[in-house]
């Protein structure tokens, strides 16, 4: 090889290094577009607070940096609740400072209490209403800590948090919408490829699959064997499960300022829930195939997956923004291929098997429909969050216990810097109360806090004194705070950035005046580094989540959700849209829960059983549906449907009896089947009848072997005793869920005497 050959041609070495300087750009310039534009709104800000004399400016600076967003439906949205939380924070610090105002064990019952409730419906709501109860409860000591001394000012304490407050909102408001060229759609966008990595996930899946789907030896009429995904198909579900969160919140904050969202909101709503739906059939339970036919469900298969790959392919103009006319019609030619190939099926297994590609189906298209801007249901339906009781209350110990041992701490030792440790301890437990894992966030924030100290004293020692004028007092601020903004933009680390800049503020005692003192400095910074450790031991040593239990609990509650559906009476109307989205929120709470105390395969495993669940309650769905709406099915097939739907009574008592029973109901239906395909010749009941007849039987004999399917696929997740209603530390804790293994525990026996 010559020299020529090996020497990079002239300007090949600048080429590659300008392309990956773009690249490099590419990812930073969002990061930096935000860093700048929350420089610009903490100099306005700033300016404003000290041109009206506000005392305590910082605190404006502090309002930036918690309600900059470059989404502007998320500003909007969050600086809106921000107002009303300060509103109500503000009224309930003067109440209580009126009630109490020579009484401080009787003032600090009060405040625990108060702390404890804001934590309490922090965890119930969700989005920014539940950042409107975190500073409720933190409004309440920040406005009371500048009042304790004269409890008189309470009042004028209350008027500068709110102006402050104001100003922080107003100049963050008037930056952004400035410096914002072009507003785009985010939750547009966000539903658009949320749709498209959906259908991708089936389209690309089903032809993957088909391999591993096939019998295996051993497996050999082995009806609902539970086949493992690949680990990439796992993790992609994993990431469509949490990205329908992030959409979800798109257009709520989309709601906000546009019309057209707000309007539709309801059913857009409805079809990311169905969506989420969609994906309770994606695991392997329902992948598998049970059928001796497999060239038939390989057939229903590859209807279904020709349909995805063609909607994935489509641009989203014509999919969702265009005539919706064509797609209902592919879609309804597709449900009526896998129709055909149902009434075609030799066995209950491979009608089962295409049944449930039809379903999948059928669930798309409605999601469509709801998504389409030509949608025939715009009003949708109301999907409700989920509500974890036990998450809610064992905030509310903890932001009651932290605000009592911090109050009391400060009375019984009559420590000066008391109070900001009071600031740090409250604010910090409000808001990790909306944390998914309050125990682990309390780390990030602890830390990121902890961080601010050292910055704070170079600030103050260093850039502080030589600052002249307001041009260096906002560069050195902002220096000092570019860490924490920068962090912030990352999600993962977010919270350490949060706790980084927005108590560095606090720390500075940047007032109006300036004034220095330096030992009154430093012991408020020693409350805060006291705080911190404080905050981390109520957390993570006293009151720690169990991840684990919490996880048993949601497995229960899904559990038992199935089993109050099935043992509704029919004259019963229930949203099925409404019941999924709950069931899919429990499933993504249950995933995220195990994340944190289970290893990646385990918690792949427990997911696919809990979408089996919500599978399960789909087929409760269907056969409910199918008794009172189809009306197709004789008093005697009714009965037979009826006594296998109360069988589910006994699911978490005897899984595999349920799905025995239920199997037996199906194969009760067969005699039913032969006497309607007799009867579809010359006699009294007309061909038409008949033929509708013996699809409403041979559908509900598909659900029947479905829900049996589903449940022997893992007895282990739905018997009450199962392996993850233990302990962590139990022998059988991290048993097979393809098994029912029912634990039982051994007593030491005893010594004698």
């Amino acid at each position: 090889m010559t020299d020529a050959a090996i020497i990079a041609p002239p300007g090949g070495f600048f080429s590659v290094a300008f392309r990956e300087g773009r690249l490099e750009w590419a990812r930073l310039s969002p990061t930096v577009l935000y860093a700048s534009r929350v420089f610009i709104s903490i100099g306005l800000a700033l300016w404003m607070a000290g041109f009206l004399m506000l005392e305590n400016p910082i605190s404006a600076v502090t309002t930036v940096l918690i309600v900059a967003n470059p989404t502007p439906g998320a500003l909007i949205s969050k600086s809106v609740w921000r107002i009303v939380g300060t509103l109500v924070g503000t009224t309930l610090g003067i109440a209580l400072m009126a009630c109490f105002p020579q009484q401080p064990v009787l003032f600090f019952g009060g405040l625990a209490m108060l702390i404890g409730l804001a934590c309490f419906v922090a965890t119930l709501l969700r989005f920014y209403r539940a950042y409107a109860a975190v500073l409720t409860g933190y409004t309440i000591i920040i406005i009371s800590t500048s009042a304790f001394e004269n409890p008189d000012r309470i009042f004028e304490s209350a008027m500068a948090r709110l102006s402050v407050v104001v100003v922080g909102i107003v100049s963050t408001a008037i930056v952004f919408q400035i410096t914002t060229m072009k507003s785009p759609n985010t939750a547009r966008v966000r539903i658009e490829q949320y749709l498209r990595d959906v259908l991708a996930q089936f389209a690309f899946l089903t032809e993957t699959e088909l391999e591993a789907a096939r019998p295996r030896p051993g497996e050999a009429g082995q009806t609902g064997a539970f086949r493992e995904m690949d680990t990439e198909a796992y993790s992609a579900r994993a990431r469509l499960l949490a990205q329908a969160g992030a959409v979800i919140e798109a257009i709520n904050y989309a709601s906000s300022v546009d019309y057209e969202v707000n309007r539709r909101s309801a059913a857009l709503h409805e079809g990311i829930g169905r969506l989420m739906g969609l994906l309770s059939a994606h695991h392997a339970a329902s992948r598998s195939i049970p059928s001796d036919d497999a060239g038939q469900v390989l057939a229903a298969r590859k209807i279904s997956g020709q349909l995805m790959r063609e909607l994935a392919d489509m641009p989203m103009e014509e999919l969702l923004h265009g005539d919706s006319v064509p797609i209902r019609q592919r879609i309804q030619i597709a449900v009526q291929e896998l129709e055909r190939l149902a009434r075609e099926a030799p066995d209950l297994a491979g009608l089962a098997a295409v049944d449930t590609e039809r379903d999948i189906v059928v669930q798309l298209g409605q999601a469509v429909d709801n998504l389409s801007d030509f949608a025939w249901h715009e009003k949708g339906v109301r999907l409700l969050p989920l509500i974890e009781w036990p998450a809610a209350l064992r905030n509310l110990a903890r932001g009651a216990m932290v605000a009592m041992l911090g109050c009391l701490a400060w009375y019984i030792l009559r420590w000066s810097a008391g109070p900001s440790a009071l600031v740090f301890l409250i604010c910090a437990s409000c808001l990790l109360s909306t944390a998914p894992s309050a125990t682990r966030a309390s780390w990030l924030l602890a830390s990121g806090t902890a961080m601010a100290v050292p910055a704070c004293y170079i600030f103050r020692t260093f850039m502080l004194p030589q600052t002249d004028g307001f041009p260096l007092l906002w560069m050195s601020l902002f220096l000092c705070l570019l860490p924490g903004i920068w962090v912030q933009f990352h999600p993962r680390y977010a919270l350490w950035g949060f706790g980084y800049a927005v108590f560095f503020n606090v720390m500075t005692e940047v007032n109006n005046p300036v004034v220095y003192h330096d030992i009154p400095l430093l012991n408020s910074w020693m409350a805060f580094l006291i705080a911190c450790i404080g905050l981390v031991l109520v957390f993570r040593v006293i009151l720690p989540a169990d991840q684990r239990l919490d996880a048993a609990r949601l497995i229960g509650a899904l559990c038992r959700s199935v089993q109050r559906f099935a043992a509704l009476p029919l004259r019963y109307r229930v949203s099925w849209p409404s019941w999924e989205y709950h069931q899919m929120q429990r499933v993504l709470r249950l995933t995220q829960r195990l994340s944190f105390v289970e290893a990646t395969p385990r918690v792949f495993h427990v997911t696919d059983a809990a979408l089996a669940a919500v599978a399960l309650g789909r087929s409760v769905m269907r056969l409910r549906w199918l008794l009172r709406e189809d009306g197709n099915a004789t008093p005697a097939q009714q009965r037979i449907v009826e006594e296998a739907l109360d069988s589910l009574k006994d699911l978490r008592r005897d899984p595999i009896a349920t799905a025995a029973h239920l199997r037996e109901a199906a194969v009760r239906l067969l005699p039913e089947l032969e006497e309607i395909s007799g009867a579809a010749g010359p006699g009294p009941v007309a061909p038409a009848t008949a033929a509708t007849r013996l699809g409403t039987v041979r559908r509900m004999a598909a659900c029947l072997i479905q829900a049996a399917q589903l449940i022997d696929a893992a007895p282990g997740f739905f018997h009450k005793d199962g392996p993850m209603q233990q302990a962590a530390d139990h022998p059988l804790a991290h048993a097979d869920l393809r098994h029912l293994t029912m634990p039982r525990v051994t007593r030491p026996a005893s010594r004698p005497a």
